[in-house]
């Protein structure tokens, strides 16, 4: 979602430091500190907590001395070792998965430069998707009528003009997307359609990675009551998540719904996913609108979560979730 902040956020094109250790001082620099959370929610016989089917595997606090840290609100796979988040401010972070043996690394960098002042350039960057072959990554914006393709460097950006999102308000455009394993491409909306609803969000499907002024299909999504679609991601075996949020005068809520069979996703469809996880522990509530899954090693899979700390470092963090799905 755009928010108040308007000066775009500029990091340095350099590798920053992975560091394993309580937060730093404050300073200039571009390191990120990923502090372990987990120790400190486990029961007293050692268990971690359950939410719904998942189980919490990992939960870090992630910190940066650089002001402008943070806002993350999209998550994709990079490689087999490393994540790719995404922020709101025009930004983009790569990091080794905390769970994966060292070395670790992070970098960030713009993923659009202002050529001069006073240009008009998409930078409320809200969802994300990897092409595992190629490793192109493709960006959707609120507010803009077009997706950016950029290659697996951020070397090169494409645009691809796609008037039907705006339909969209500014502030409520495509939350959601991913490129399916059949290769169609699928968006959702933030937005509630009609308004007055407060489940149902309008879906588009492109057979394939969209194409410039390509009309896509429809199909309607019903999410439990209140709760926005805000990320979608397929698990290995196929099987399709929608991460869904809700705002509350007590905080936010985070629910984890399952689409068992994609092709249930096709023109006209109505979709409503089943929940399997509703994450609710003041301990770790925030505003989660990134998630992505990998495989694990000795079976099952893990779900990820990032949330958008919206730059109210007294009131949200960059929290970073794993939970297993068995």
């Amino acid at each position: 979602m755009r928010r108040l902040a308007t000066l775009l956020l500029v990091l340095a094109l350099v590798p920053t430091i992975y560091v394993r250790q309580p937060f730093p001082p404050p300073s200039d620099d571009n390191r990120v500190f990923f502090h372990d959370l987990l120790p400190g929610l486990r029961d007293a016989h050692g268990a971690a907590p359950c939410y719904g089917a998942l189980t919490l595997a990992g939960a870090w606090q992630l910190t940066s001395p650089n002001h402008d840290f943070g806002n993350f609100s999209a998550l994709a796979v990079r490689n087999a070792h490393d994540l790719l988040a995404v922020s709101d401010r025009n930004a983009i972070m790569v990091f080794t998965r905390p769970d994966q043996p060292g070395p670790w690394h992070t970098w960030q960098r713009e993923t659009i430069h202002q050529a001069w002042r006073g240009q008009e350039i998409d930078t409320d960057s809200e969802s994300v998707s990897v092409d595992p072959r190629s490793g192109a990554v493709l960006i959707g914006y609120e507010g803009a009528p077009r997706f950016h393709l950029f290659s697996a460097d951020f070397a090169h950006d494409r645009k691809i003009p796609a008037p039907v999102l705006s339909e969209w308000p500014n502030n409520q455009g495509p939350e959601a997307l991913r490129q399916l394993a059949d290769g169609r491409t699928v968006v959702i909306g933030e937005v509630f359609a009609p308004w007055w609803s407060r489940r149902r969000h309008t879906g588009l499907i492109w057979p394939g990675l969209p194409r410039a002024n390509q009309a896509p299909a429809r199909f309607e999504l019903v999410m439990p009551e209140g709760y926005r679609p805000v990320e979608l991601a397929q698990a290995p075996d196929g099987q399709l998540l929608l991460l869904g949020r809700k705002f509350t005068l007590d905080g936010f809520r985070t629910v984890v719904t399952v689409v068992p069979d994609p092709r249930a996703i096709h023109p006209g469809a109505t979709v409503t996913p089943q929940p399997i996880a509703w994450i609710d522990d003041p301990r770790i509530r925030d505003n989660y609108e990134g998630m992505v899954t990998t495989p694990e090693p000795g079976g099952g899979t893990a779900i990820w979560l990032i949330s958008d700390s919206n730059q109210m470092v007294w009131l949200q963090r960059t929290l970073l979730l794993k939970l297993m799905l068995p």
